[in-house]
């Protein structure tokens, strides 16, 4: 989306509020960050503040999950399975609505709910995030520091996803570093990540039109934000570090290949993105491969509309410009939110649900 003035100010970290009318809102302070740690190992740390209308909660989420997975093809069928690492750690505080707390200093608001968690967001664009368990086993003391301009959903006017999907807000790319200890163990990691800030007046899930992509892809050269709501909404942002240009509109389209049946989300998730956005000066392209995803919510149960987080190891990327230069991107990572529309039926065969080798009819019944 394009605006005025992209800028992000201290009053958008801050935003509470808005003036329309508040059904099933809620407000968010997220980070989803794709790092690598110093002992070699590919990390997906994430968290987030969630501050819920109509549950009347203010809600911590924390996660940690570390290593790489694989797709496997099954015996005798079609179909492949994921076989990914998941999480290691989740962990909600669920607090009564009020938790959240605003401390307005000389550069910075900081953010507060309840002590497992803060975020002080910085006038020059970083973000510095405190995490701690409280119980010793895990805390995160992370920075991530964002460059040019995000990817705006709304800001004096919201974004309209649907009729009954009205947002403000942002999601930004950029760099990470700092260290978390899990069970007594200190990791130091650096990498990239995007994080959200996010006011909904209003949802609809159904609305959706079957399938949501929400992530950030990062090179050295290049960091791009990107959302794209199936059949309704297609929105990103790039941003070019080296040359200071900005591209918040043009055509995007994003392809999915290579499926795989992912058993915690009880469906089936995508292992290759090929993405192309085309801007004002050329076409930005990038290949990017899932190594392993969680899903993700406010239960541990597989939700009535799936939801899981893929986190990316190798993307290639390239800029070709008008004039038929290419430009090869380095250093690619990043992670892509998806969300189903439904839960598939169990009309499935028996072999994604289960290893144990069975004879007969392949199909269940409703």
């Amino acid at each position: 989306m394009k605006i005025d003035n992209p800028k992000v100010t201290l009053a958008d970290e801050a935003r509470a509020g808005v003036q329309e009318e508040v059904r099933s809102g809620f407000l968010d302070w997220l980070f989803e960050f794709n790092v690598e740690g110093d002992d070699g190992e590919l990390y997906a740390l994430g968290g987030s503040i969630l501050s819920m209308n109509l549950e009347k909660m203010d809600l911590v989420t924390l996660s940690y999950s570390k290593g790489k997975g694989s797709v496997r093809q099954l015996k005798s069928s079609i179909y492949k399975l994921a076989e990914y690492p998941g999480l290691i750690m989740q962990k909600f505080y669920r607090n009564p609505q009020g938790t959240l707390q605003f401390e307005q200093r000389e550069h910075s608001i900081l953010i507060t709910c309840g002590p497992q968690y803060s975020v002080e967001c910085f006038d020059n664009g970083e973000w510095h995030i405190i995490a701690d368990t409280l119980d010793g086993e895990y805390k995160a003391d992370l920075w991530h520091r964002a460059h040019g301009y995000p990817l705006w959903y709304g800001r004096e006017k919201p974004s309209l996803l649907t009729q009954h999907s009205i947002t403000y807000g942002y999601n930004w790319a950029g760099d990470v570093d700092g260290e978390f200890t899990y069970q007594g163990k200190t990791v130091k990691v650096k990498g990239t990540g995007q994080r959200e800030r996010y006011v909904a007046v209003d949802s609809s899930a159904a609305e959706l039109g079957g399938w949501e992509d929400w992530g950030f892809i990062t090179f050295n050269e290049v960091h791009s934000s990107m959302y794209d709501m199936r059949l309704g909404m297609k929105d990103f942002a790039i941003y070019d570090l080296e040359n200071g240009k900005y591209y918040p509109e043009g055509k995007m389209t994003i392809e999915h290949e290579d499926w795989a049946f992912m058993r915690e989300l009880d469906g089936f998730i995508p292992t290759w993105y090929n993405i192309k956005i085309k801007v004002e000066d050329g076409v930005y392209e990038v290949h990017a491969h899932v190594c392993k995803a969680r899903t993700w919510g406010v239960t541990f149960q597989v939700p009535d509309y799936p939801v899981a987080t893929l986190i990316y190891d190798t993307v290639e990327g390239r800029f070709i410009y008008k004039d038929g230069t290419v430009r090869t991107l380095t250093g690619g990572r990043g992670s892509m939110s998806i969300r189903q529309w439904h839960a598939y039926p169990n009309i499935l065969p028996r072999e994604l649900y289960s290893d144990e080798e069975k004879t007969g009819e392949k199909f269940d019944t409703l």
